[in-house]
């Protein structure tokens, strides 16, 4: 039995609730493909949702309920990244691509948009990878469904986000 996976190492106490992602091309005990990007803040709502998948219809004898075992659970989370600070204009939306807030939520958006598989250069999938969501002394292990992200003039000079994170292996511990 492979080994189970743990987060990156983060330093101190401050730390100890930062949200990571990583690539792995296995999905238990895998070769870390890529380093893990941190957000940049973490994620200001994070909900855990766990389902049964059942079925219910009505029959002459009275209702009936089949339950088929369990969904995969869902993360659902919603924030915002860091302020784009340009250290020539200050706060700006024109200059953002210059800023460090806007690299690493592009990081994280290409994850999404490759959403683990590796490709060659014609691109093609040559490798199928496997997301690793760190969080607390808890690794999730699946793929985006979705992810949206938008500037609103409410919160001027960063993007607001949220995105829906399908489970497949849970692992919990120190």
């Amino acid at each position: 039995m492979g080994k189970i996976p743990v987060g990156p190492r983060f330093h101190y106490e401050k730390d100890i609730r930062r949200m990571a992602i990583t690539l792995v091309d296995d999905l238990v005990g895998g070769t870390v493909i890529l380093p893990a990007l941190y957000f940049q803040y973490n994620p200001q709502t994070m909900k855990l949702d766990h389902s049964k998948i059942m079925n219910r219809y009505a029959t002459f004898g009275g209702m009936i309920e089949e339950q088929w075992g369990e969904e995969l659970d869902t993360i659902t989370c919603s924030g915002t990244t860091g302020g784009f600070l340009d250290q020539d204009l200050g706060y700006t939306t024109i200059g953002r691509s210059n800023t460090l807030a806007y690299h690493k939520f592009e990081d994280i958006l290409d994850i999404y948009r490759n959403n683990g598989n590796v490709y060659d250069d014609m691109g093609r999938i040559i490798k199928k990878g496997y997301l690793n969501l760190f969080f607390d002394p808890t690794t999730y292990f699946g793929e985006f469904e979705s992810f949206n992200y938008a500037e609103d003039a409410s919160n001027p000079y960063r993007f607001t986000f949220d995105f829906v994170f399908k489970v497949d292996k849970t692992y919990t511990g120190i």
